[in-house]
């Protein structure tokens, strides 16, 4: 019977003196470390953090109808200012403190660099406190970035809306009436809502819409259908090339659009239905 007498069974032979140098290696190594860090205790590390551990760059993102340097000065960061006591989240609540700022995104840019990404809140409507203000699709006041100038939006009456300060939410049901109205006729496929000058939700059961040739749309509260609005910018194409102007259309009745001319000398007969 073979007996396995290969060297993998065998132990290593040791060469030289076991651990001749350690305690020397361990002396010079422990002498290096400390060498290291008195170097490290002596640097000027006040100067080096004034000097480069500060901010050079403050960028801001997806500004539309605000300024960038309204922005920053918002956020309260500038240029020079100590990079490592910077706290984010607090630069970022100071700019959402802004009424037509929706959310605010801060993070570091580069090596030094500070990027604040802003996402604004949208102009749908104006409603009136004594001047013209905009609110945005959730019924939030805006605080207005030129006094007497807005956005060309709608005007929506029938809603109160004074003593408010920009940034209250306007939460009443004829607030979300309009906000609905304003949704549905900024729909691509419709291209009625730069056509529309004025929407009254005075009444509880009727929105009244004035366009910007000064036809009136008469319909129910709350919005028709995108089929019914259709029609309605069907009529009034059509009514165009015929050189008519009706003084009234409805569009209380599903799928029919109703125009009422109150011009008698106007072509258009009296509540004549158009089928949708």
């Amino acid at each position: 019977m073979s007996h396995y007498q290969g060297r993998a069974l065998s132990r290593p032979e040791r060469h030289g003196r076991e651990g001749g140098a350690g305690p020397l290696r361990q002396a010079l190594r422990v002498l290096v470390v400390m060498l290291a860090l008195g170097a490290v205790a002596m640097l000027p590390w006040k100067e080096l953090r004034r000097r480069h551990a500060i901010v050079t760059d403050v960028r801001v993102k997806g500004v539309r109808y605000l300024d960038a340097a309204r922005v920053r000065r918002a956020s309260g960061v500038v240029e020079g200012q100590d990079l490592l006591s910077l706290d984010l989240a607090a630069v970022r609540r100071r700019v959402q403190a802004d009424p037509r700022v929706a959310r605010a995104d801060v993070r570091h840019h580069g090596l030094r660099g500070i990027e604040i990404e802003v996402h604004e809140r949208v102009p749908a409507l104006v409603v009136t406190t004594g001047e013209p203000i905009e609110v945005d699709s959730t019924g939030v006041l805006l605080e207005p970035l030129q006094r007497g100038v807005v956005a060309d939006v709608p005007l929506l009456t029938g809603v109160r809306s004074s003593d408010l300060e920009p940034g209250t939410r306007i939460r009443s049901e004829e607030m979300k009436r309009g906000l609905a109205w304003a949704a549905v006729l900024s729909d691509n496929a419709l291209r009625l809502s730069g056509q529309v000058s004025e929407l009254d939700v005075s009444e509880s059961r009727t929105t009244r819409l004035v366009l910007m040739n000064g036809i009136r749309v008469v319909g129910p509260a709350w919005p028709v259908s995108l089929r019914q609005l259709s029609g309605l910018r069907a009529t009034l194409l059509d009514l165009q090339r015929k050189g008519m102007m009706p003084g009234e259309v409805d569009v209380r009745i599903p799928n029919q659009v109703i125009v009422r001319d109150t011009q008698p000398t106007e072509l258009v007969s009296v509540d004549q239905p158009h089928s949708i």
